[in-house]
């Protein structure tokens, strides 16, 4: 029974998905995806409070699901590269989420849910009395901010466009330099 409820809640991921490639998701209603599901309205909402919960749902599936269980297992660098994979075999997709702009913004569930694999990252990997004065939930909301600017200038670079692998190495690279190594600031 538990894996019959995953799949629903997946197909209703993935048609939230498709209908985003071709339709703006202000016009798609719940009974567009319903419909595109094979199901009534109810069990829409067994899943989902509403549309930007099933959208944000897509994100912590892409996001935090892929990563999380890797977090402290995997060379961060590793978790990079799986998250862009993932993006990037969906690119349709995020350059379509992208527009969903204003309260319920994508950009911000794009951060929200990588702040998430961030202080499960500082929850299993920070160094014991380093700068401990800064929390990890707002080591968390850096990251994730630094992060989620890389995944949208990913998603909406220009020719040539940068692979997976460029990307993940411009990320390592801009996360393990401070402001100091770029500048002759005293």
């Amino acid at each position: 029974m538990e894996y019959r409820k995953g799949m629903m809640k997946t197909f209703l991921l993935e048609n939230l998905r498709a209908l985003m490639i071709k339709n703006m998701f202000e016009k798609i209603t719940i009974k567009q995806i319903c419909d595109e599901t094979g199901v009534i309205r109810a069990t829409f909402y067994n899943y989902f409070d509403d549309k930007y919960d099933c959208l944000n749902s897509i994100v912590y599936h892409d996001i935090v699901e892929n990563t999380i269980q890797e977090t402290g297992k995997k060379p961060f660098q590793e978790i990079i590269h799986d998250g862009l994979s993932v993006i990037n075999e969906n690119i349709a997709f995020y350059k379509a989420a992208y527009n969903v702009t204003g309260q319920n913004s994508f950009e911000d569930m794009v951060r929200r849910n990588l702040a998430i694999v961030f202080n499960e990252y500082f929850r299993k990997k920070r160094k014991d009395g380093f700068m401990s004065q800064y929390s990890n939930d707002l080591l968390a909301d850096y990251f994730a901010e630094c992060i989620a600017f890389d995944i949208r200038t990913f998603v909406f670079q220009h020719e040539p466009k940068m692979s997976v692998e460029k990307t993940e190495q411009m990320i390592i690279d801009l996360m393990n330099h401070s402001l100091s190594d770029f500048t002759n600031a005293d």
